[in-house]
């Protein structure tokens, strides 16, 4: 039966976010599954974003000190959270939003929301992952701490949109999150997945290399140090803090792209990397499980990349990662 591909996109968790379902089900049952993954995806947002002063996350941080009963997402969300920070050695660490806070970052970078006023943690102090208690039902985090979803929910939530796809027969997708990206299947003509990248030289431009995706579960994640970022007393500063120095990471890494199986561990290391910095990327990118990496880095007159894995240039190759 021949298969239909259905897109739609729409503006949530602070970035352009994009749904490709290629099926040969109804329109009125693909409406119907867009409708549920959106409802998802902005209660999600809702209940996990530290710049809603009512959502699930926001509470939590202002009982800190106490046992708080928590939601099942949100008790899951925190034990991926914890996990892949024990895997990380910590160099991913939900408890970094006090530095990050005090660096700079404090209001949503979303147009028309930089002014709402938020909970201010910049004072509290950068906790440890063992610090972070999660029960069946509660959870708890030292009183003068905080914590922050925003290094690996998108991933999460990647992951998990793609579990229910699958659980709804639809094997055949691509889901764009901002910078978090899964796919699945192929498109509607039966062709593998192929995903640019931004060019780090150019920001609103792709560089000459493809990602072209296997027919299996997929993911693709870039960070950089140019999207958050900004000056505080004339300091410049940008998102990616490293737990080490509780500053902005001084890095030689413009712009990582990662691919592996999660979106939520891409998601992850495509931060980690720019901490490292280009020297250790490959071994530590290697080591926890990407299947392949393209670093932009800057010197002093230009951008030049380091990769390792599978990536189709001028999309003329038709190898599969």
């Amino acid at each position: 039966m021949r298969l239909t591909s259905y897109y739609q996109t729409s503006l949530a968790l602070g970035s352009d976010v994009g749904l490709t379902l290629i099926s040969n089900k109804s329109a009125n049952d693909i409406d119907k599954i867009f409708k549920s993954l959106w409802n998802r995806i902005y209660t999600f947002e809702r209940s996990f974003s530290r710049f809603i002063p009512g959502s699930e996350l926001s509470l939590f941080n202002r009982s800190a000190g106490q046992h708080t009963k928590i939601s099942t997402e949100f008790r899951d969300l925190l034990n991926a959270a914890k996990s892949i920070s024990e895997q990380t050695g910590g160099l991913y660490n939900p408890f970094i939003m006090p530095a990050l806070q005090k660096t700079g970052y404090k209001q949503s970078a979303v147009e028309g929301y930089e002014h709402d006023i938020v909970d201010d943690y910049s004072r509290r102090r950068v906790g440890k992952i063992d610090e972070l208690q999660i029960g069946d039902d509660w959870a708890m985090i030292p009183s003068d701490t905080a914590i922050d979803m925003g290094g690996c929910g998108k991933g999460y939530l990647a992951d998990s949109l793609g579990d229910t796809l699958v659980g709804l027969g639809i094997t055949n997708f691509r889901l764009s999150l901002g910078g978090d990206i899964t796919t699945d299947g192929t498109d509607e003509f039966g062709c593998k997945w192929k995903i640019g990248i931004q060019d780090a030289g150019n920001l609103g431009g792709e560089i000459q290399q493809t990602i072209e995706c296997p027919t299996s579960r997929f993911a693709v994640a870039t960070s950089g140090t140019f999207k958050r970022k900004g000056f505080v007393a004339d300091e410049g500063w940008h998102h990616i803090i490293n737990p080490a120095t509780l500053q902005p990471a001084v890095t030689d890494v413009r712009l990582a792209t990662i691919c592996a199986d999660k979106a939520l561990l891409a998601d992850v290391l495509a931060s980690c990397v720019i901490i490292i910095g280009s020297k250790g990327a490959t071994n530590f990118a290697k080591s926890h499980g990407a299947s392949a990496m393209l670093l932009q880095c800057l010197n002093t007159n230009s951008v030049f990349q380091i990769q390792f894995g599978h990536f189709i240039i001028n999309e003329s190759a038709s190898e599969g990662l």
